[in-house]
């Protein structure tokens, strides 16, 4: 979700010098910016250059991935990830429930 415009993310975007791995929509951040040029991050607020922005690829290739509706991602220390809840016990839940 992008704290910008609390929708899905577009084009994910962060600063380099942030050490937060949430990301906003460049598009967003880009016309803000345009009306009033703070370069401000919306997470942090912290001020870094504009040229110290970057896509974020990895936000980029999951929401790529995903559709819509996915609201967790759970990341791996191989660098892998999948959709789904970063909760174990949430996982385990919603895996084992049945309906009978």
């Amino acid at each position: 979700i992008c704290p910008l415009v609390k929708m899905r993310l577009g084009v994910p975007c962060r600063a380099l010098t942030c050490a937060h791995l949430q990301c906003f929509s460049v598009i967003f951040f880009l016309q803000m910016n345009e009306k009033k040029p703070t370069w401000a991050c919306p997470v942090c607020d912290k001020p870094p250059p504009y040229e110290l922005h970057a896509i974020d690829g990895l936000f980029r290739e999951i929401l790529t991935e995903t559709n819509e509706d996915t609201e967790e991602t759970e990341y791996f220390t191989d660098g892998s990830w999948r959709p789904g809840s970063a909760h174990p016990l949430r996982w385990e839940l919603l895996t084992t429930f049945t309906c009978s």
